[in-house]
């Protein structure tokens, strides 16, 4: 699905949603370095990998305090629009989007496979947490524009992102950004999770 909006704000996002019982997805096909960008507003729920910018030795700050809370209580809030409980955060959880919204930025690369992953339940595993289920928003774009609280707005805003978020099992919480070398793009990672038992 997609839409043109403004051209003063580029947007890219994208979504997976993997079970914790799913099977891995294909390897992802090669993608080409780093197109121009659409001049408009582009919404994906859903597609391929996309060239974001160049790839390169990203910033990769680890998340606040501050941006955690301020991130757990818009998450929360969509949720209990749904009628559902809250999350809470999770150390590992957190290392996991960390370390993915690294990988994408240091690629170039909006894309839920890893570099040695193909989602964030190998990823997640590889941290030592064990999911039952698991789920991840991922989002790319001019730092500008691709704020915390911009970014989280889109995700509620978006069906396919907020059907993410309001996964009734969903228990547990992380969220991580980085810039990319060139710091044309933001790229965002969050991971909602329950554990198995």
């Amino acid at each position: 699905m997609s839409r043109s909006l403004p051209p003063t704000l580029p947007t890219i996002l994208a979504l997976a949603l993997v079970a914790g019982c799913a099977a891995p997805p294909a390897p992802a096909p090669e993608v080409a370095a780093a197109p121009a960008l659409p001049g408009k507003v582009i919404w994906t729920d859903g597609h391929g990998d996309l060239a974001v910018t160049t790839a390169g030795a990203a910033a990769c700050p680890t998340t606040s305090t501050a941006e955690v809370s301020a991130a757990l209580a818009r998450t929360n809030a969509v949720r209990r629009e749904a009628g559902l409980a809250p999350l809470t955060a999770n150390p590992v959880l957190q290392r996991v989007a960390e370390k993915h919204a690294c990988d994408m930025a240091r690629r170039g690369l909006m894309t839920h496979a890893g570099t040695s992953t193909t989602g964030p339940l190998a990823r997640a595993k590889q941290e030592g947490y064990r999911p039952r289920v698991i789920s991840e928003n991922i989002a790319a774009g001019a730092p500008g524009r691709f704020t915390l609280t911009g970014t989280l707005e889109q995700w509620a805003l978006s069906p396919k992102h907020r059907a993410n978020i309001t996964i009734a099992q969903m228990q547990d919480f992380g969220i991580g950004h980085a810039v990319a070398a060139d710091g044309t793009a933001t790229f965002w990672t969050a991971v909602y999770a329950t554990k198995g038992h």
